[in-house]
């Protein structure tokens, strides 16, 4: 039937004098027939491999949403295992110690929990850390009174001339940690300036210590902005009071950065002794020197004395501890409230973290999570 057609159609050219036009005519035809072919061809192919790109994203964010969301149940099972663990050890006793439970979760048993994800789970006491916010007391905390906060006259300590004795304890306790030598503090006359201008930061007023800074200074600087004026908000903001310095706050090559002692947490100013690290134990108290805080720690390490951990004066059965040297009451303590838990899970490349802060009520024994955060 095709022939036929052809031939009706090279008898009606000849007629018309054209025939000799034929072949052209049938090549072009057969031109336009092969590049339809091939556009459809290739939009075929585009639609094809289209769709296959948008499949293989859609299976990659499916296999991605996958492995996220079993990663962050078991960032929750974490939590929940530290809380559980923090728990058990509230009941168990009533003082806190870093051969607890919450402190030693047994790697093999999490890893045949967790089956194929590699998970991780640190839970840091923040007791056995220096509290920013204790060293100035807010005008409500003077005002309640109690044990600690008797008041002295006279002294250039502020804006009411007066300081109490935890204010006193915690400066004291704050110098000679900054002076302990592992940190970017040159010297004596620093130290004091970085404690008043730490002061001028947390307290009430707007009135200067010998070497601290106010609004006046912090207004006149290229950027400005005003002094806090209360209590500390995170550490972090430690960069914004006059002094401290990045090198100071973090660290560098050759020194420690004071961050890693210190917390926002808690509000009485004790330091649980038997979590506390090095340094801060050996600022708790003049006379102690790395010989004797090494004792400190080797003697609560010691299974054996966990007891004597329960009371706050057990350093004075560390051997070869000095019998003169005395911790005051008012600086230490052996039970915590405040915990740190960072969980790390991860799977075939993949890796997700969790932290975030606990407060354990060490009278109702409710906990309240006060944050967390997921990477």
């Amino acid at each position: 039937m095709k022939d036929e057609s052809r031939f009706i159609l090279w008898r009606l050219l000849r007629r018309l004098n054209i025939c000799r036009y034929w072949p052209q005519a049938v090549a072009a035809d057969s031109g336009m027939a092969l590049l339809m072919t091939l556009a459809a061809i290739s939009f075929l192919v585009a639609v094809t491999v289209g769709l296959a790109t948008s499949v293989n994203l859609q299976m990659q964010a499916a296999r991605s949403l996958q492995i996220s969301t079993r990663l962050d149940a078991t960032l929750a099972s974490g939590l929940a295992l530290a809380r559980a663990a923090l728990y058990a050890d509230q009941q168990q006793q009533q003082y806190d110690t870093l051969l607890d439970g919450w402190n030693n979760l047994d790697k093999e048993k999490l890893k045949k929990l967790a089956g194929d994800i590699d998970v991780d789970i640190h839970v840091g006491d923040m007791s056995g850390r220096i509290q920013i916010n204790r060293l100035v007391l807010t005008k409500e905390d003077k005002k309640k009174g109690g044990p600690g906060l008797g008041r002295r006259a006279g002294g250039r300590n502020g804006g009411n001339g007066r300081q109490t004795n935890v204010e006193k304890l915690q400066r004291r306790l704050w110098l000679r940690f900054l002076l302990s030598g592992k940190f970017a503090v040159d010297g004596q006359e620093e130290a004091v300036a970085l404690v008043d201008t730490l002061s001028d930061w947390l307290d009430e007023d707007d009135n200067e210590r010998d070497h601290g800074a106010e609004n006046g200074y912090y207004q006149s600087l290229p950027v400005p902005y005003r002094c806090r004026n209360g209590r500390l908000r995170y550490p972090e903001e430690l960069l914004l009071v006059k002094g401290f310095t990045r090198k100071i706050v973090y660290g560098d090559k050759e020194h420690e950065g004071i961050i890693d002692y210190l917390t926002i947490y808690g509000q009485d100013g004790k330091i649980n002794i038997n979590t506390a690290p090095a340094v801060v134990l050996q600022a708790l108290t003049a006379g102690l020197d790395e010989e004797m805080v090494a004792s400190l720690i080797s003697f609560r390490q010691e299974k054996d004395n966990l007891i004597a951990l329960k009371n706050p004066q057990w350093y004075r059965h560390a051997p070869d501890f000095p019998g003169d040297i005395i911790l005051d009451a008012g600086l230490v303590t052996t039970k915590s409230s405040f915990f740190s838990v960072s969980i790390t899970a991860g799977d075939n490349g993949w890796l997700r973290t969790g932290k975030g802060m606990l407060y354990r009520d060490p009278k109702t024994r409710q906990q309240d999570l006060l944050s967390w955060q997921v990477e």
